[in-house]
């Protein structure tokens, strides 16, 4: 996942009219270069992210002789020489090493995240009485209490601990503990992906917190998926979290996709039907799963003892067909020809008894004026079958088929699309298995993307400001990033 950078402001470009004649004074030579610093300026941002280029390493060190005896503790770090980029495309130098004592304490019992950061600082915006014919562009180190702002460049991030502070290098560098630095967030520049795209997911009483934190946890492996598999379209870092209540509605416009399960659907409102349809009308895509909780269907447990038996089915005509007398042995070839009848019979009745549930979504659809067609019978160039990945057909998840409605920016996936996305201990999946969802999963975002972009297109722009995902406003209260790995955990 990724950190929402914004985009340059919209500010118009003027430049120096030269003419014969024209005198240059110092006022026209600033206006000129001024241009091509903008120039500059706008050209980085609107096509690529801030960073380290190279060096800039931080390490503990002990305090320097000429401090002070009042300042003399192991909280003393050195930053070693390099070269950054912010997001505004200015040169950030470190000619030579320098130290420096990070002085934020932990006052509560809660332990304080401390970011240090680069900052480019402009010569001409500094007070000096020196004036000479030549400036040299400077920086500034800075610790802060809150994540990087627009200009800073992330040099580490130390979790300090209440109490008396001992600085340490991490003994593991991918999970660093109290008052240890955590270089693991540094960024080095690169294009700017296509676009971000936010997702949000319901939050009530229909499900546990085990099944809200599974939920999150899925979501979160998703987002990041689409580093590695489609880095034009990359995921927020935040999910934001709603209740679909009228008052966080402009809110929840703000997000690409809305995840849902089935649980959720049933327990629905006809105002939170209202807020729905609203985020519909305003390009939003929502995600509905069925996939463990078919149970909660009147028939979903006639389906689970129904796939177990198909799944057995499978794994006795896998024996049979390994067996090297199959070709000569008249017992082997009628009892293969058994087991082939039985399972078409099983697959014929979870056809109907699936057909059945997704009669059951269709009515959900119908509720708020959309009609749903399966992936199949989607036209094949249809967005959700194509872009970025092909999908003839729905794939199979743990031998299970995935059946997948879409319409309207309603998306219906019967079976365990989610659980693939990502690690759990207690249900393994193969490699291949978990990369077919995560593509899937990642036609989902895209589509979900690339509808609300173009609705937004087509819509006069609203008349009440809200928040960016990447700084949700009340009610909403996306997860951090310590939260998730604090789930990834629990689930593995």
């Amino acid at each position: 996942m990724t950190n929402h950078f914004p985009p340059p402001s919209l500010q118009q470009f003027e430049r120096l009219h030269v003419t014969d004649g024209l005198l240059i004074d110092a006022q026209r030579w600033q206006l000129a270069h001024h241009y091509h610093r903008q120039y500059h300026s706008t050209f980085y941002q609107s096509l690529h992210q801030p960073g380290i280029v190279f060096g800039l390493g931080v390490h503990v060190v002990p305090a320097p002789a000429e401090i002070g005896a009042k300042y003399r503790d192991e909280r003393w770090v050195e930053i070693q020489p390099g070269l950054a980029i912010d997001l505004f495309g200015n040169f950030i130098v470190v000619p030579e090493p320098m130290s420096y004592r990070i002085s934020s304490e932990a006052t509560s019992e809660e332990p304080l995240m401390v970011y240090l950061v680069v900052k480019f600082r402009d010569p001409a915006e500094l007070r000096t009485r020196r004036v000479t014919d030549r400036i040299v562009e400077t920086f500034r180190i800075d610790e802060k209490a809150s994540p990087p702002t627009e200009g800073d460049v992330e040099l580490c991030r130390i979790l300090l601990k209440t109490g008396p502070v001992k600085l340490e290098a991490p003994v593991n560098s991918f999970s660093p503990s109290y008052n240890q630095l955590d270089l693991r967030y540094r960024l080095q520049p690169q294009a700017r992906p296509l676009a971000i795209v936010h997702v949000a997911m319901y939050k009530g009483l229909a499900v546990d917190n085990y099944e809200q934190e599974r939920i999150l946890s899925n979501l979160s492996y998703l987002l990041q998926s689409t580093t590695g598999l489609y880095p034009t379209l990359q995921g927020s870092d935040k999910i934001g979290e709603f209740s679909l209540k009228s008052a966080e509605l402009q809110a929840i416009l703000e997000y690409d996709l809305f995840f849902m399960t089935d649980r959720q659907v049933q327990v629905l409102g006809e105002s939170e039907f209202e807020v729905l349809r609203q985020y519909l009308q305003a390009g939003g895509t929502v995600l509905v799963e069925a996939s463990a909780g078919l149970k909660h269907w009147v028939q979903g447990d006639a389906i689970k003892e129904l796939s177990k038996i198909y799944q057995d089915l499978e794994q006795a005509l896998t024996q049979i067909d390994d067996n090297p007398n199959i070709d000569t042995d008249t017992r082997l070839k009628q009892c293969r020809q058994d087991i082939v009848s039985e399972r078409e019979m099983i697959a014929t009745e979870l056809a109907r008894r699936k057909n059945s549930i997704a009669g059951r979504f269709q009515e959900f659809a119908q509720s708020i004026g959309i009609r749903l067609t399966p992936l199949e019978k989607l036209d094949r160039h249809d967005v959700l079958r194509t872009q970025p990945f092909l999908f003839a057909t729905a794939p199979r998840i743990d031998r299970k088929p995935i059946q997948l409605l879409s319409g309207g920016g309603v998306i219906v996936a019967i079976g365990n699309l989610s659980e693939a996305w990502g690690i759990n201990q207690k249900r393994l999946i193969s490699r291949e298995v978990m990369r077919t969802a995560q593509e899937l999963g990642i036609n989902i975002l895209h589509l979900a993307w690339r509808r609300r972009q173009l609705t937004r297109g087509q819509q006069p722009p609203p008349t009440v400001t809200t928040s960016s995902p990447s700084q949700p406003s009340q009610p909403s209260q996306p997860s951090d990033r310590s939260r998730r790995n604090e789930l990834f955990d629990k689930l593995m």
